[in-house]
């Protein structure tokens, strides 16, 4: 029964392994059958290793987790694994527990195998043993010469299905191998980076990819011919280092890397890098690399260490490369020659040899903040070879780093500096007495300093005496201009005052009219000359809109050729009108004929009067150092004439107020000092040209401004009535002007309401159950100006409209509000308090 039992198990083995082609299920199937036809608890398979000493328990049967396909046993002496293989002979235990002529593997213990027996299974000829086959036992047993028999021939028939698994596995892998050749080749010759090239025996290149031909510059149809050899490419320089290459390959089956020259189609050469496999006996294949590039690089590199060599060689300073820490690498021939170390003596750490011993802890710590802070300085003393005196350098390098920003190297030089730390300790020593002799020069010095103040004090008030006389001089030629005039007109209006009341008493009215008429003259002509000296102060309030200044000066022609007289003729040269200003013509029109004036009466015996208008481009190379001028587009306005010009220390007053060069009361000095401030408050500037005997030419530079086309000029309508209970609050601290306003206004229709200053007029609102209009005067008594009143006002009111009464204030009032500047004529006041009043409705 044992014995069919067996053999039944050898046949279906047999069976199953010829059926199988997985290695791992024969040998789990060949456990499972063995295990049945000896009746065991376990079987295994264990697998010899290379080393021919180690066995793998490769397959299993009843073995606990973990034992199949990790637990070892070595084939040593006195262990069954190293008897069955050494001997040829089943190791047979029948009690593992009761016998000691076996060492047994730890898993076999642990195990609880208490009897077994295995048997070798052989490899082909000249091939060591696969493994062995174990059959395992829990309990003590007996093993026949049968059971022995049978395990060999099991293990001969799995010996046979492991070699017939073998051999298909080496097939498949010389098929994949020579797939994978064949793959390898195919992209050999599809690389766009390595050029690759095949040759006979004869040195004939037979195939080559596209990279190749590129880099020679060759065509496959070139290949093709099979005239194409290393010969050809090679030059004859180069021929014998290619002949040493096919030598080494045809001996050794491969040739090492090398470089040479190659020739290209056209006569040129490249560097190349190549090596060579033999494929077959008469055939091989060559790998090469462009490396023209790398060889340009490289030569240039030479250059530059021969050049960084040279200077090296060449400077004072001693000059060394260093690693990183300080670990020296190379020193130029004068570190060599001052320090008597070479560069294997300075290598690494040896350079501090030559540091002085106090000072190498320092150099070391300077390193180590190096290596953090990539800034590399000290100062050390170092020892002269030549007589042994260490003397002071300075020693600084900068670091070299990779494309990761990493230090790779430090080229550093060392300069003497010994004469400057000899000085400095001089310097140290000669400290107290240096104190000393300064504490003896800060005292004379805050001495003199005293003195100085002195001096600048006694300087401060010579120069402010000198100012407040200048000062005097001015406020008296001013107050003597403004005297004068003003006395005449106030002579004139007193006169014609007194003449007219006596002719009222008289009952003469028609002849009273005559005379006030007179008044209202002096009374324009104070306010012209008030008006005037605000031009020059530029503080007159100017009303500009665009003009067209040769429309302007065409329109006065008529008007200033009567004022010249028939003794002067009158030219006008204007351009093209392409460019206005930005100017109230009023002003303009006064400025010009101001000047006018001047030129006649410059002009006693006759002349030419020319005036002509220009357009001018101001830069700032032309307008520097002329505080006045801004660089831009200018239209000039240009008076020139032949009279008697002025002199130099006349033309540089000519522009100062009341100063004339005409006898006592017959000029203001007003004239040239209006225009001047008229232009300066319009954003341009005057150039003043004059010449005795030549005559004077006066350029009034006004800024261009976007050409406009002219409005008529309004025809003012007679004031109208004041509509039903309208109120106006009328705010002024001169009683003279304010009750004729009030009179006027009441007489229009108005109810009016009365206050000398602002304080006044807040008590009055109090009470007041309409108020339709506020007319204050700007300048008010008593700490409120007319602004801040009408804030009050409105603060209560609104809304509510201000009409603004000014001759010259301080106060700057916002752009668009309504001023009407003393002195005014009543109808004019009147319509501006009825426009005002109409806007409001609106």
């Amino acid at each position: 029964m044992e014995l069919l039992r067996q053999q039944d198990a050898l046949a279906r083995f047999g069976e199953f392994a010829l059926r199988s082609d997985d290695l791992d299920e024969i040998l789990h199937e060949a456990c499972r059958l063995v295990s049945e036809a000896l009746r065991t608890d376990m079987s295994k398979v264990m697998e010899l290793q290379e080393d021919g000493v180690r066995l793998l328990v490769r397959s299993g049967i009843g073995w606990p987790p973990g034992t199949v396909g990790q637990a070892m046993a070595t084939a040593e002496p006195g262990t069954p694994e190293g008897y069955a293989l050494t001997s040829g002979q089943p190791a047979i235990s029948a009690n593992v527990d009761a016998e000691d002529q076996f060492t047994y593997a730890p898993f076999v213990r642990e195990a609880g195998v208490k009897a077994l027996v295995n048997v070798i299974i052989i490899g082909p000829d000249h091939h060591p043993p696969y493994g062995l086959l174990q059959v395992d036992s829990r309990h003590p047993r007996s093993f026949s010469r049968d059971d022995t028999n049978f395990l060999r021939s099991y293990a001969n028939l799995l010996a046979a299905a492991v070699e017939r698994l073998r051999a298909a596995g080496e097939a498949r892998r010389a098929a994949s191998q020579l797939h994978a050749s064949e793959e390898r080749f195919r992209r050999a010759l599809a690389t766009e980076t390595v050029g690759v090239i095949f040759f006979d025996r004869e040195g004939r290149i037979t195939e080559a990819n596209r990279t190749f031909l590129g880099m020679c510059g060759y065509t496959h149809a070139d290949i093709m011919s099979r005239h194409l050899t290393w010969r050809v490419l090679t030059p004859p320089e180069w021929m014998a280092r290619s002949e040493e290459a096919l030598a080494q390959l045809r001996a050794t089956g491969h040739s090492m890397p090398y470089e040479k020259e190659c020739y290209r189609k056209d006569g040129s050469r490249w560097w190349g890098l190549f090596a060579a496999q033999q494929l077959t006996e008469d055939e091989a294949v060559e790998f090469a690399l462009d490396v023209s590039e790398k060889r340009k690089a490289e030569a240039q590199l030479r250059e530059s260490e021969e050049r960084f060599r040279t200077l090296a060689e060449s400077i004072p300073q001693l000059v060394w490369r260093s690693r990183n820490s300080g670990q020296r690498t190379w020193g130029s021939p004068q570190w060599t020659a001052y320090s008597g170390l070479s560069d294997e003596d300075s290598h690494g750490e040896g350079w501090l040899a030559a540091i002085h011993p106090d000072d190498r802890a320092a150099a070391i710590a300077a390193w180590e903040i190096a290596d953090k802070s990539g800034v590399f300085s000290a100062e050390y003393r170092i020892r002269r070879a030549a007589d042994g005196v260490y003397r002071w350098f300075q020693s600084g390098a900068s670091p070299v780093r990779d494309a990761a920003g990493q230090i790779v190297e430090w080229f550093g030089t060392s300069t003497d500096i010994d004469d400057r730390v000899r000085a400095r300790e001089v310097l140290a020593r000669s400290r107290e007495e240096l104190e000393a002799l300064v504490a003896a020069r800060t005292a004379d010095l805050a001495r003199a300093l005293d003195a100085l103040r002195d001096e600048a004090a006694e300087r401060s008030r010579a120069e402010e005496a000198l100012r407040q006389s200048q000062k005097m001089d001015a406020v008296g030629r001013l107050t003597g201009g403004l005297a004068h005039d003003f006395n005449n007109m106030l002579q004139g209006i007193a006169g014609s005052v007194e003449v007219a009341r006596r002719r009222l008493n008289e009952g003469r009215t028609t002849e009273a009219a005559r005379f006030l008429e007179t008044i209202r003259t002096a009374v324009d002509r104070a306010a012209g000359l008030t008006h005037r000296l605000l031009a020059f102060a530029r503080r007159q309030r100017l009303e500009p809109q665009p003009v067209d200044p040769d429309g302007l000066v065409a329109g006065m022609a008529e008007l200033l050729r009567r004022t010249m007289g028939p003794g002067i003729r009158v030219e006008l040269n204007l351009r093209d009108g392409a460019w206005w200003v930005l100017c109230d013509p009023n002003e303009l029109e006064s400025a010009l004929l101001n000047l006018c004036i001047n030129a006649r009466d410059a002009m006693a015996e006759g002349g030419l009067l020319a005036i002509s208008t220009e357009d001018e481009h101001i830069s700032s190379a032309s307008g520097a150092g002329q505080e006045e001028v801004k660089p831009g587009n200018y239209v000039a306005i240009i008076v020139a004439d032949t009279g008697a010009g002025m002199p130099p220390d006349v033309l540089a007053q000519a522009v100062e107020p009341f100063f004339t060069t005409k006898p006592l009361g017959q000029g203001t000095g007003l004239g040239l000092s209006q225009v001047y401030g008229f232009v300066r408050q319009s954003g341009g500037f005057v150039q003043l040209e004059s010449a005795p005997g030549v005559g004077t030419t006066v350029r009034l530079m006004l800024p261009w401004h976007e050409p406009a086309e002219p409005t008529a000029p309004e025809v003012q309508p007679a004031p109208e009535r004041a509509g039903d209970g309208e109120t106006v609050l009328l705010v002024d601290d001169e009683n003279a002007v304010r009750e004729p306003v009030a009179e006027m206004l009441r007489g229009l229709g108005y109810q009016v309401l009365e206050a000398d200053d602002g304080p006044c007029a807040l008590r009055i609102l109090k009470d007041v159950a309409r108020l339709d209009l506020l007319v204050t005067d700007v300048g008010l008594p008593n700490g409120m100006n007319g602004w801040q009143l009408a804030e009050a006002v409105r603060h209560q009111l609104p809304g509510l409209p201000v009409l603004f009464v000014t001759g010259y204030s301080g106060t700057v009032l916002p752009p668009g509000v309504v001023v009407i500047r003393k002195p005014f004529d009543f109808d004019t006041l009147a319509r501006r308090i009825q426009s005002t009043l109409a806007t409001m409705r609106q």
